[in-house]
């Protein structure tokens, strides 16, 4: 499509600015914020009493009716190495401390059978047991 028929057909043309032009027009701008405080020098960058002047910060905030951290030992979880590795070695510890229990008391059981009496006979008190 052409201009003329994108613009319409009686839309004068403009032609650019030769170079030369231009390049005089961006100085004397340059040459006027100089001028006016707002640049440091032609064609350099904005004057540090100007950056002062004009910048601001603004700090907001948007109101949430929360924020939900979810903690969790999955695959993905947000538990540090050392942390996760901790917590596996309480588990092993527990598993190793329940299996101790377990043989004292198979001992204990065994001990019993081994000092009760052949059948028939009675078991002799012991002498605090009267």
């Amino acid at each position: 499509a052409t201009r003329a028929a994108v613009f319409g057909a009686n839309l004068p043309l403009e032609e650019p600015f030769a170079p030369e032009v231009r390049a005089l027009a961006l100085q004397q701008v340059d040459q006027e914020l100089v001028q006016e405080g707002l640049l440091d020098k032609v064609g350099g960058d904005i004057a540090p009493e100007a950056k002062l002047q004009l910048s601001f910060e603004s700090r907001s905030s948007l109101p949430t009716p929360g924020v939900i951290v979810k903690g969790c030992l999955d695959e993905c979880d947000i538990c540090e190495p050392a942390v996760d590795r901790e917590i596996q070695l309480a588990i092993e510890r527990k598993r190793l401390e329940n299996e101790l229990l377990k043989k004292q008391i198979e001992l204990l059981e065994k001990s019993r059978e081994y000092r009760c009496c052949p059948a028939g006979e009675k078991e002799e008190p012991e002498a605090g047991d009267e």
